[in-house]
């Protein structure tokens, strides 16, 4: 597979000029991400296009960000997803980048009920695309440098056919007189409010709300203290302390001397985190 990999502000900046010189006013888009998997925090990775003739891949590590905000936010622009949502979030949380004149495809998805709605089985569905193999690149670190060739073929599989499903759920959405229902869906995905500080998503786990309050307030606190640890070592949290061993620390099943750190943190942090995580739990009760 053929594609532009744009890796410096010249190239990237010509490849743009190129989209409004040949008059492209729709193009596929997809994201690949860092999400506390390899390292603390999330990150943009790499960013994948297609316009419908050509491919292109955006390298975010090595170009001004703001040349990618330019893309995004121009309205003159149509992006074809397939879920816009965690895309636009990790965009507008890490770089306040609003993504303008989004065609999100799974709305149309969801209004047709099918069995599943990844898109895998949807390209199956409609265009008889067979799924591709994802277990080599679902832990990928796309921070890493260079790229696998494979990895960037495998990234660019989320666009190549995003042009063609379109019609094909279109017309599914149009026999059912669901059209409008559908644009009035993607208007609500694409303009939906992103919460900057959201709740942490085991705060919403049935384990956690079932906790007694004294050790859902330690289980905060130790889960705040690990994080501050995880950012200075740039590891994701659970590389630091994992959320088992936090229920357990929480729930004085854990002593803290029986507490094992993996060999990568160095033992002047480790000491610092029993000592931290000591008077906390000396703190609670």
């Amino acid at each position: 597979m053929k594609y532009h990999y744009l890796d410096n502000d010249r190239d990237l900046t010509a490849w743009l000029d190129s989209l409004k010189s040949r008059e492209i006013s729709r193009v596929a888009v997809d994201l690949e991400g860092e999400f506390n998997l390899h390292c603390y925090g999330e990150h943009l990775c790499l960013v994948q296009i297609f316009d419908g003739t050509e491919f292109a891949l955006i390298d975010p590590l090595k170009v001004r960000i703001s040349l990618i905000r330019d893309f995004f936010e121009d309205p003159g622009i149509a992006k074809i997803m397939y879920d816009c949502s965690g895309d636009r979030t990790l965009l507008f949380r890490k770089y306040g980048i609003a993504v303008k004149n989004i065609e999100d495809l799974l709305p149309a998805v969801e209004l047709l009920d099918l069995e599943k709605m990844n898109l895998g089985f949807v390209l199956s569905h409609f265009l008889g695309v067979e799924p591709k193999a994802k277990k080599k690149f679902q832990r990928y670190n796309w921070l890493r440098r260079p790229i696998q060739s494979d990895a960037l073929e495998y990234a660019l599989e989320d666009v190549k056919y995003l042009f063609d499903l379109k019609p094909a759920l279109l017309k599914e959405v149009t026999a059912l007189n669901l059209l409008d229902e559908y644009e009035r869906r993607n208007e609500e995905v694409q303009n939906r409010e992103i919460q900057l500080n959201p709740i942490p998503g085991i705060f919403r786990k049935n384990r956690f709300k079932k906790l007694p309050k004294e050790e859902q307030t330690l289980f905060k606190a130790l889960f705040e203290c690990r994080d501050e640890f995880a950012e200075r070592l740039d590891l994701p949290p659970n590389s630091v302390v994992s959320n088992e061993n936090l229920f357990q620390l929480s729930g004085r099943t854990l002593r803290l001397k029986n507490l094992r750190f993996q060999p990568r943190i160095p033992r002047r942090l480790q000491d610092q985190v029993l000592e931290e995580f000591s008077a906390l739990m000396e703190e609670t009760p």
